[in-house]
């Protein structure tokens, strides 16, 4: 099957209730922006297993009978990729819906792998997977990186994401690709951790952490990916808008990310 949303591939009644659902059913992480509070309940969470969706789908259709999504009559079946508090992998379920509604699924709920609902699946789906190579997930820092600062500072989406107090300092240039950069390379020299890859275009890409001012403090995060032999970087994140997208691949670990 080819990508797509969950959320047209799928009816989701009392979808809240689901995701809250899930959430309990999960590990304990964090699932919401903590600097946006229009944002729907769990948005971090919502974000993950429609992305985990898609990535499923691209998996399916790449490498047919490998598993990737279980689908029969009767039900339709994809791991999201989260475990209980015991370890558990937990499970997307989906019934037949409704034949006179435009979608062909409905969404059961979310189940972990001993629960009653998938008695049925013999064999349950496989994981997502994002990588060829462990080597994929870490940034090396050999490599040079160039940044199209005019694009950054100058594309209004990318300036917006900039905090207040430094976005219209005529310094900003200066300080964004001197000592900012700078301070990220050592960084990451110190703790390879702290470049964090994010699943980005159907490749793996790296956030590193940009400090404007106090190094103790990230501002936001710069996305890097590689381009031939160096890294090249024109886009810069929120720091909830990076933990969102490093969340698809991995729970955050870097302390930068998990602690802002």
């Amino acid at each position: 099957m080819k990508r797509q949303s969950f959320f047209a591939f799928a009816f989701r009644p009392n979808f809240v209730d689901q995701i809250d659902h899930l959430a309990e059913l999960a590990r304990e992480e964090r699932w919401d922006f903590l600097n946006d509070p229009q944002r729907v309940p769990h948005q971090i969470l919502v974000n993950y297993i429609n992305h985990t969706f898609m990535r499923l789908c691209e998996l399916n259709d790449k490498n047919p009978g490998e598993n990737y999504i279980v689908e029969t009559d009767q039900y339709f079946c994809f791991d999201t990729g989260l475990f209980t508090r015991n370890f558990e992998p937990i499970y997307a379920f989906l019934t037949p819906n409704n034949p006179y509604r435009a979608a062909k699924w409905v969404l059961k709920g979310f189940y972990k792998k001993s629960a009653y609902e998938l008695r049925s699946i013999a064999v349950l789906p496989r994981r997502a997977t994002y990588f060829d190579s462990f080597e994929d997930l870490v940034y090396d820092t050999r490599l040079d990186l160039r940044v199209n600062i005019d694009h950054i500072l100058e594309d209004e989406e990318n300036k917006k994401r900039i905090p207040e107090r430094y976005r219209e300092s005529s310094n900003l240039p200066m300080m964004f690709m001197g000592l900012a950069l700078e301070y990220a390379k050592i960084r990451i020299k110190e703790n390879y951790k702290a470049a964090v890859p994010q699943y980005f275009n159907q490749k793996v890409q790296f956030l590193i952490p940009i400090s404007l001012g106090d190094p103790s403090v990230v501002d936001l995060s710069l996305a890097v990916g590689k381009d031939g032999g160096i890294y090249t970087g024109h886009t810069c994140l929120t720091l909830d808008m990076a933990y969102n997208n490093a969340r698809l691949i991995a729970k955050p670990e870097s302390d930068w990310l998990i602690g802002h």
